[in-house]
């Protein structure tokens, strides 16, 4: 029988005779043709189904394709200057829609803007930054004007939000703004004036030569550079500053330059560029360059430059112009003379000054004396001080003191007292010695052991309505330690309290000394336990170690332990100095246990006082030598070892007590 095959399913080509069946199988085979049947039309239509399914995703593919095509050549064609397109109906609508929508974003932008400003000059610097930075996320901030800019940065410099103001202007540089010269102008000024230098050098180094070249804005940047000491920055500013159109008085910031990074050349050129247009000042910072230079001769060749431009300057003119040579100029020259030690050239100068009608100062005189007595010309010394006394000049009392200083500094007491006796003689002229006078001669006085001449001050001071001082007081004390005048000591210490003097820290440590060498142990100790009660200072561990070193120089042992006991009670630690100074003492007293509880308060681990090997090598020697000490010595031999002082050579052979080695 043929068959036939389907989607996979075989049929027979014709069905069976039905007359060769019974009935009960004529019903199954009819059973069985019904679920072939539905097996067919099943697997048929799931085949149909993939197929239409590929057709249909075949066909919108394509339709996509074209689509796309469709609008990449319109928006090319739309794009085209040269084939312009009538915009449908839609597209316009889209873009009335999108320029509503930016009108919108610009108006609200507008109107922050005028929220900002009025915050700012409420002085609401804070809910205006927080207000600006909401546009600054999205990047909407680029839209600001310049004068919001501006006006933060003022309030950012007034609360000192210095790193506000930074991160502004990087803003603006990042955005491609070009700020105007009056936002410049504004903006260093203000930080100039508030001292922000090194902000002013901040905003130089984000727009550098992109900042205009005006003389306000240049000069403040300069200004920044020399005021924060690092004038070889300005350099490279100097050349747009001169494109500024500078008027003669805008040189002086050029020399100033000059004069901080030692460049002769330029403050030379600049000099002879202005001629008869200079200043005094600018005279003397070019002669200033050329000393800090170490050039003397070269600031003397300027300075007769100059005096060349200001006579031709009064002969051209009738009126009185305003020299451009002065003392300074002078002075300056011969302060490079005196450094470079050339002493003749100094009084050259100086003769020369008045030649010129210019009456030598202090500053002369004094430069003049200290360039003597550098040398060690004593001569021209006592030339200086009477052609001082002798001067036109008006000379005061510090002028005076001065020169007394730098006598006595050069050991030249006696002058230094003639020149005392002057100033007494003309003490209406206003050379009236006042207390700084007495105190340097007292001192000088004391220093060379001349105790009545220096309490003749005293009685001097008295007569010119003057009181002395601690700084007085604690000379003469000094000198009467020296003198040994114990008596002497008390009666001007008590005197001088009861006359309101109030004596000083310094005080205390020469009474301690002048009883320590008199051997008044006992009122030096009272002395130290009383000062703050009766003074209102407390005396520290330099007084108590001074107290300690009087008594153990008169080997009072004892006395010295009770200062040790008063320090620790008063809660004022030992020192190195301290220690080094007692602990011998109470080796030589062979107060062993003192020996020993030092050590162990020296070498404490959570708080160490610096304590020399040798000094307690010595004290371990001495103790093993006494009698009875063996364990002391070990004690402190462990405490050594424990703490990581080297033993020396004699020490480490020694026994320890029985069954032990050291």
């Amino acid at each position: 029988m043929r068959s036939i095959i389907l989607c996979g399913i075989t049929f027979p080509s014709r069905p069976p005779i039905l007359r060769e069946l019974s009935p009960l199988d004529l019903s199954l085979e009819m059973t069985d043709f019904v679920q072939t049947v539905q097996e067919v039309f099943t697997t048929l239509s799931q085949e149909i189904t993939v197929i239409l399914v590929f057709f249909i995703s075949l066909t919108l593919w394509k339709y996509v394709g074209e689509r796309k095509k469709a609008v990449r050549k319109q928006k090319s064609m739309v794009s085209s200057p040269d084939l312009p397109k009538p915009l449908t109906t839609a597209n316009k609508k889209v873009e009335q829609s999108a320029n509503a929508e930016d009108s919108k974003a610009m108006l609200a932008i507008q109107a922050a803007e005028v929220q900002m400003v009025k915050l700012l000059e409420s002085r609401e610097f804070t809910r205006a930054l927080n207000l600006f930075r909401t546009f600054e996320r999205n990047g909407r901030d680029r839209y600001f004007s310049e004068s919001l800019f501006s006006a933060f940065i003022q309030s950012a410099i007034r609360v000192g939000k210095i790193d506000v103001v930074e991160r502004l202007l990087r803003t603006m540089k990042q955005r491609g703004s070009e700020p105007s010269c009056e936002f410049w102008r504004t903006t260093l000024k203000m930080l100039s004036s508030r001292k922000h230098f090194e902000a002013c050098l901040t905003i130089y180094s984000i727009w550098g030569n992109t900042l205009p070249a005006d003389k306000v804005v240049f000069s403040c940047l300069i200004n920044g550079t020399l005021e924060n000491a690092v004038p070889e920055r300005a350099v490279p500013m100097l050349e747009r500053y001169c494109e500024a159109g500078l008027e003669p008085k805008d040189y002086v910031l050029l020399f100033r330059t000059y004069v901080a990074v030692n460049d002769v050349d330029a403050a030379e050129k600049a000099f002879r560029r202005l001629g008869s247009d200079l200043t005094s000042m600018m005279v003397n910072l070019v002669i200033l360059t050329c000393v800090k230079a170490k050039e003397p001769e070269r600031a003397y060749q300027r300075l007769q430059e100059a005096c060349a431009f200001q006579d031709k300057q009064v002969k051209v003119s009738d009126e009185d112009e305003e020299s451009i040579v002065d003392v300074v100029s002078y002075n300056t020259v011969i302060k490079g003379f005196a450094q470079a030690g050339i002493l003749t050239r100094c009084f050259d100068c100086l003769q020369e000054m008045r030649a010129r009608g210019l009456e030598p100062d202090d500053v002369s005189f004094g430069t003049l004396l200290d360039s003597c007595i550098a040398d060690n010309d004593m001569s021209s010394a006592n030339e200086v001080v009477s052609q001082l006394m002798r001067s036109d000049h008006a000379v005061d009392t510090v002028m005076c003191t001065m020169f007394i200083k730098a006598l006595v500094r050069a050991h030249k007491l006696p002058k230094a007292l003639e020149l005392y006796e002057e100033m007494k003689l003309r003490k209406g002229e206003g050379t009236r010695p006042d207390i700084v006078t007495y105190s340097v001669l007292v001192k000088a006085c004391v220093d060379c052991h001349n105790l009545e001449r220096a309490l003749s001050f005293v009685e001097d001071m008295a007569a010119d309505g003057l009181s002395p001082d601690d700084i007085i007081l604690t000379h003469l004390l000094e000198g009467c330690r020296y003198a040994g005048n114990h008596a002497l000591g008390k009666k001007l210490f008590e005197d001088m309290l009861a006359a309101g003097v109030k004596p000083s820290n310094f005080t205390l440590i020469t009474m301690l000394k002048l009883h320590g060498r008199c051997g008044a142990h006992e009122e030096a100790y009272h002395l130290v336990a009383n000062w703050e009660k009766q003074h209102g200072q407390k005396p520290s561990v330099i007084h108590y170690t001074c107290l300690m070193s009087g008594c153990l120089r008169t080997r009072n042992f004892d006395q010295a332990w009770q200062a040790y006991q008063l320090m620790l009670e008063m809660k004022v630690l030992p020192d190195e100095t301290t220690i080094a100074t007692l602990l011998p003492g109470m080796v030589a007293a062979q107060q062993w246990e003192r020996v020993l509880c030092l050590a162990m308060k020296a070498l404490k681990p959570s708080a160490p006082v610096p304590v020399g090997a040798e000094t307690l090598n010595n004290a371990l020697s001495q103790m093993r030598a006494a009698s009875d000490q063996a364990e002391l010595a070990f004690q402190l031999q462990m405490l050594m070892q424990q703490s990581g002082i080297r033993l020396n050579l004699r020490n480490a052979r020694k026994p320890g007590p029985p069954g032990l080695e050291y």
